[in-house]
């Protein structure tokens, strides 16, 4: 006979008294417990349990506090405080980095590098953790375990980076995305975190359109890409009617800014036509794949230069974080008199050719 269900509230009490008596099986069950809940009414007590739950995760095993940290995750989304409960996902993100990180060397130092890691989805055999010998226990089995959770760790910090709040107070940011960088080439796509990390808030963004010779104060918030950037600005100068072309469509916009996204019917989604080829002042080429942090700072402020585009495509109008609105707005219009000392530090547009080299080479 199934037991009665328990109180939300009453579930986090199970979670203290499961970490406090130091069992695992008890920690499981509660979590059974908090799962068995409606979704409505855990998004009813978010604000009151969420900030509870973060607190607890320093103190569970590795795998129980990642799992756990997805639900808080879940509970931010559902309108917890992402401040209250950053820290404490943000850390274990860092420490399923670093795990994973040493896990990752260690593996290479033990097999080579021509045996492929383990799949982060699957927890270890009896005959690989013999394999990894005796000290499995105290050298392997934490780091193992930084492997494993390490996509856990990124939903839960995917969910506390969309609050522009917690972005600002973020005090290892770059320290993050290092981590991501170096681990990913092993581990495989972190983009979702990654692309959180970089997001930019109330940025300044100065556009220099060469052929129009005008430049456009801008500023810029909450933009995951350079494809949701594309179609921000076509909206806000081809629409605007300050550059010439074919704007994209106001629902294009829409869902690259604050438009709910219907993420069951992701096939109906609009599309853009690409308007505009980006590059830096020195003439390299900025790549629509690439997030707005890629537009060097120069003098001061991100300058990006306009182009005709040289491969003109379709592509899908959306924001890669959806959670996250775009923002773009422009703050002043300068015409090419006062554009002119910033175009002669401007380069011509190098080659495709020589774009394509330097892609190929990881720039």
């Amino acid at each position: 006979m199934a037991s009665p269900q328990l109180p939300v509230h009453a579930a986090v009490d199970a979670v203290e008294a499961a970490i406090a008596a130091r069992k695992t099986s008890l920690l499981e069950a509660a979590y059974r417990d908090l799962s068995s809940i409606p979704k409505s009414e855990l998004a009813g007590h978010s604000a009151e349990i969420a900030p509870r739950l973060a607190g607890l995760l320093s103190e569970m095993p590795e795998w129980h506090a990642a799992v756990y940290a997805v639900l808080v995750g879940a509970l931010v989304e559902w309108n917890a405080d992402a401040a209250a409960c950053a820290p404490h996902i943000l850390r274990g993100l860092q420490e399923s980095l670093e795990r994973a990180l040493e896990f990752a060397r260690l593996w290479r130092e033990r097999f080579g590098d021509d045996e492929d890691l383990p799949d982060p989805a699957e927890m270890p055999s009896e005959e690989l953790q013999a394999e990894l010998g005796p000290d499995y226990g105290t050298v392997w089995h934490a780091l193992y375990f930084g492997w494993l959770t390490l996509h856990r760790w990124e939903m839960a910090a995917v969910a506390v980076l969309a609050d522009p709040g917690v972005r600002r107070t973020l005090a290892n940011r770059s320290e993050l995305v290092e981590l991501t960088e170096r681990i990913e080439p092993d581990y495989g796509d972190l983009q979702c975190v990654q692309r959180a990390l970089l997001l930019l808030d109330e940025e300044p963004l100065l556009v220099l359109d060469r052929a129009s010779r005008r430049g456009f104060r801008m500023r810029m918030s909450g933009i995951s890409g350079n494809y949701q950037l594309q179609t921000l600005l076509a909206g806000v100068l081809i629409g605007g009617g300050h550059l010439p072309g074919e704007a994209p469509s106001p629902e294009a916009v829409a869902m690259c800014g604050d438009a709910k996204i219907d993420m069951d019917n992701l096939d109906a989604l609009p599309h853009a036509l690409e308007c505009f080829n980006f590059a830096e002042p020195s003439g390299r080429w900025i790549w629509s794949a690439t997030t707005p942090s890629r537009i060097p700072v120069v003098d001061g402020i991100r300058q990006l230069v306009l182009d005709p585009p040289v491969f003109r495509h379709h592509y899908q109008a959306v924001r890669f974080l959806p959670r996250v609105p775009g923002r773009l707005v422009i703050e002043a219009v300068l015409e090419p008199d006062e554009t002119a000392p910033y175009f002669a530090k401007v380069q011509e547009l190098m080659s495709w050719e020589e774009a394509g080299r330097l892609a190929a080479d990881g720039y």
